[in-house]
């Protein structure tokens, strides 16, 4: 009652207050959705993104909304969870089974409702198309297996007494023949696993053999027909001849250990090479069809992994998980190439349609998402220097372009938009180590550890100039003014040079006391230049005379990077003693410092809008931070140390250099 009373009598006081409050629910929103996308609690991650406060809501608040939800869209489908689906050979059916009792069939582009197949008395699994037909069979939990003319919703055939629980379908690729794996208790032994194979068109049975004392959950044929593969909860995986004598061809089996390798899932590549096995272990396994030997096993999944699905080409494979998201990775090596969240419940099954641009997804929600199936294709997200680390880099004016400098003393031009390589060049004789657009964006010029300055077509990569050669390298910091009329760079140590980027001529000469210069940053009117040396020095120069128009001082050791404020009134500095210093840039007052870094600060960029300050270090994080408060919004982790980041120009996305011979793009443009 006292706080109540106190907010009435000095509503000034409280309307002063209240921004603060907002601001603090914001960081702690954004600490809470960053946390609960790393552990796959997707439903968290949206509840709290949607707590954020609308007007605080920056670039990592449309970052994290983003990665909450890549599917392209979503939609209810059934009361009761999804258990699977399937698509038709042609890509325009879908059809799911469920939890409540149905089986139903959609348009898989639009997602219409084309029919509902009632007749189960429990739970239905693995509905599967008969190719060239308009026929789809279904597993029931009531024992049976049905064959449906679905468009009609009118069964075909009924074979009883199949299982006594969850089974699973799957016809041969030809549709001659249609296969299922189930089981029963049998008194005296227990529970009892069967595989079935009948003939599609008189029902006549082909095969029929036990295997295995747990459940049948999973079964696939292999693309040329010749092979069928289940999956137990056993641990056991077995291959058979579909028409032979029900004897495993091959037999893998999984220790049964604490983890729990029950099967959930199997499906082959598209050339029948491999297959992928998914378990309750969290794990997906890669095996070869021929002998059954272990290609390579997918780790990163929380929870269960309850499917897989291969891309048309066979190069990637997406598994399903009970953490909420799906995963692809790279079939040849294992690599992970991303985790798809959007899913608030288990992911239960997964399919690729047969045109290869979109999956589709059944979660125990009940509801269904489609993807695209570029989201497997990494190459506009993740841009992989060939030529090893990348250390500079640098934005086009028109945003259009992008440049990178890297070990081996190339220059990599690159398409912003898609990734691709416009041109690479070895401009350099050792490690090219940073490189700048000149406004008009035709020109580069770049340093590296060969000493030299070169001055380069950004069109196509040929050096124009060299405008010096020093003998003991140069060091990462160049940067050419707004107004395109000068440029500086570091010199033989301590010194650096501000050239006149027209004739290649020096202007000045900045002389440092020992050291090297390791980064520059001009401010936005290009009459000053802000310079740090290694031994800890930060000095900003006037332009035009060469003369010092104020000294920063207050870190300890090397200062690495400076950033210049898009309206002029900042510079940000940070090094060797982990800190970031927020200066004053009229008078070069300090004005905040702030700390999180655990090592070396290596980069500083402010976002276009100057709303936000982005730092890389070699603790391997990136972290995002307020200038205005000093408070840090959102840190990355990275698997290798960081050697910069920097904004596009349009301010939506994030250029990251980790130690890993990549360019990591990170969006951070929400759909919403």
């Amino acid at each position: 009652m006292k706080r109540l009373l106190l907010a009435l009598a000095c509503g000034t006081t409280v309307a002063a207050a209240a921004p603060d409050v907002e601001w603090r629910l914001y960081l702690a929103s954004i600490a809470a959705a960053n946390g609960g996308l790393r552990t796959h609690e997707t439903s968290v991650t949206r509840r709290w993104l949607d707590e954020a406060p609308v007007t605080h809501r920056g670039w990592e608040w449309r970052y994290l909304d983003r990665l909450a939800d890549l599917s392209l869209r979503s939609q209810a489908a059934h009361a009761g969870a999804i258990t699977s689906l399937a698509v038709s050979a042609d890509g325009q059916w879908l059809a799911t089974s469920s939890l409540d009792k149905t089986v139903k069939v959609w348009d898989a582009r639009s997602g219409a409702p084309a029919a509902t197949l009632e007749g189960h008395g429990a739970t239905t699994w693995t509905p599967a198309f008969r190719p060239g037909t308009t026929e789809l069979a279904t597993f029931g939990s009531d024992g049976t297996v049905r064959v449906w003319s679905w468009r009609e919703a009118r069964e075909i055939r009924r074979f009883e007494r199949v299982g006594n629980g969850m089974g699973a379908l799957a016809w041969s690729p030809d549709g001659a023949l249609l296969a299922a794996a189930s089981w029963t208790f049998v008194k005296d032994r227990g529970v009892v696993g069967w595989i079935h194979v009948w003939e599609a068109a008189t029902g006549a049975v082909r095969l029929e053999t036990e295997y295995g004392v747990k459940p049948i959950t999973t079964i696939a044929f292999r693309p040329d027909g010749q092979q069928v593969v289940v999956g137990t909860w056993d641990g056991w995986i077995g291959a058979f001849a579909p028409t032979g004598d029900g004897r495993p061809a091959f037999e893998i089996t999984l220790p049964m250990d604490d983890s729990y390798p029950a099967l959930q899932g199997v499906a082959f590549s598209p050339d029948g090479a491999l297959f992928a096995a998914t378990a309750k272990d969290g794990l997906a396994r890669v095996y070869h069809s021929a002998d059954g030997r272990l290609a390579r096993t997918l780790t990163g999944h929380a929870r269960w992994a309850n499917a897989a699905a291969f891309g048309i080409t066979g190069a990637w494979v997406a598994t399903a998980s009970s953490d909420e998201t799906i995963r692809l990775w790279d079939a040849r090596t294992g690599r992970p190439l991303r985790v798809l969240h959007g899913h608030t419940a288990s992911v239960n099954a997964i399919a690729v349609t047969p045109d290869g641009t979109r999956m589709i997804s059944g979660a125990a929600d009940g509801t269904l998402r489609w993807w695209d199936a570029a989201l497997a294709d990494i190459s506009a997200t993740t841009w992989r220097h060939d030529a090893g680390n990348v250390y500079g880099i640098d934005m086009a004016p028109s945003g259009s372009r992008i440049v990178t400098a890297g070990w081996g003393g190339r220059l990599t031009m690159w398409d912003g938009d898609t990734g691709r390589q416009v041109w690479q060049k070895p401009v350099h004789e050792t490690s090219a180590n940073a490189v700048a657009f000149s406004p008009d964006g035709t020109r580069l010029i770049s340093g590296g550890n060969d000493g030299r300055l070169q001055v380069t077509s950004a069109a196509t990569g040929e050096v124009v100039a060299t405008w010096e050669h020093v003998t003991d390298g140069r060091a990462a910091g160049i940067a050419w003014s707004r107004d395109g009329r000068y440029v500086f760079a570091p010199s033989s140590r301590p010194h650096g040079k501000l050239w006149n980027a027209a004739t290649g001529t020096v202007h000045h000469t900045i002389t440092g006391t020992k050291g090297e210069i390791y980064d520059v940053a001009f401010s936005p009117d290009s009459r000053r230049v802000a310079v740090a040396w290694t031994s800890g020095d930060i000095r900003v120069v006037d332009v035009a005379t060469g003369a010092d128009a104020f000294a920063l001082s207050g870190h300890e050791g090397a200062v690495y990077a400076v950033a210049w404020h898009p309206d002029g009134s900042l510079v940000a500095t940070g090094g060797a003693d982990r800190m970031i210093r927020v200066w004053d840039a009229s008078t070069g007052r300090l004005l905040r410092t702030m700390s999180g870094h655990t090592e070396l600060v290596y980069s500083l960029d402010f976002s276009p809008d100057g709303q936000r300050l982005v730092s890389a270090s070699t603790d391997q994080t990136v972290r995002l931070w307020v200038p205005a408060s000093g408070d840090a919004t959102l840190t990355l982790p990275f698997a290798s140390q960081v050697y910069g980041a920097q904004f596009t120009r349009d301010g939506r996305r994030l250029a990251v250099l980790p130690m890993d011979d990549t360019v990591v793009m990170l969006d951070g443009s929400s759909k919403r």
